[in-house]
């Protein structure tokens, strides 16, 4: 090579995913913010719209960026946290599916005639049961649409747990069950101040559609 020559090198750009960003080290083990900071960059930002409309979606986002599956576990690999997200998009939207099954209404009521061994005849309003294979497919539904809040819950429970380890955050309040008490009573504002302490939204851009929340890092080639 000589000074002032022109190479040309094969180079595909391929954006970096971004993961859970490290916090300033003077505000290690302890929270950016509290559960109610979530306003903090703008009522319309992309974490507080998604934490009010779809709060499983950035759950699943956060997960991605923490790389645990979307059951709330450590991944083994690259491959089972980059479809943490998806899976948990398949979860909603298979809920949504089963809540909008029709389910087998109960019979009319049929009007039963009494007159044996009586002297003035009267009748009675009878309601026949669904037939057994009827009933079972109406609980089997009931029971599927029940699971998805604790679904949630189990996974934000288990979410919020990695979180405050990461960070070293104790577990101060609530005798010990601060994460299941959060998960519970405030899940959309957990979910949200999990994902504004696991990214810094100041430097990185917010995205509702990305797997982990955020937008890809752009690549950078060094020469």
């Amino acid at each position: 090579l000589t000074e002032g020559q022109m190479i040309t090198v094969p180079f595909t750009p391929a954006a970096i995913a971004a993961e859970a960003t490290p916090i300033n080290g003077s505000i290690i083990g302890e929270w950016k913010d509290g559960l109610c900071g979530c306003c903090k960059f703008g009522c319309c930002h992309p974490h507080l719209c998604c934490a009010c409309m779809c709060p499983v979606a950035l759950m699943g986002q956060v997960l991605t960026r923490m790389k645990m599956t979307w059951l709330g576990n450590t991944a083994r690999n690259e491959a089972e946290y980059r479809t943490t997200f998806r899976n948990t998009i398949c979860v909603i939207i298979v809920c949504l599916l089963l809540t909008f099954i029709p389910r087998f209404e109960d019979p009319d009521p049929v009007w039963v005639r009494i007159e044996e061994g009586i002297k003035t005849p009267y009748y009675i309003r009878e309601y026949p049961e669904l037939p057994l294979w009827q009933n079972i497919v109406n609980k089997a539904l009931n029971l599927s649409v029940a699971l998805a809040p604790l679904y949630a819950f189990i996974v934000l429970v288990r979410l919020r747990r990695a979180v405050r380890k990461k960070y070293s955050i104790r577990d101060e309040r609530c005798s010990s069950c601060e994460d299941c008490c959060c998960a519970l009573y405030c899940g959309c504002c957990t979910v949200a101040q999990l994902a504004r302490q696991t990214a810094d939204y100041e430097v990185q851009c917010a995205s509702c559609c990305t797997d982990t929340g955020l937008k890809p890092i752009p690549p950078v080639m060094t020469v």
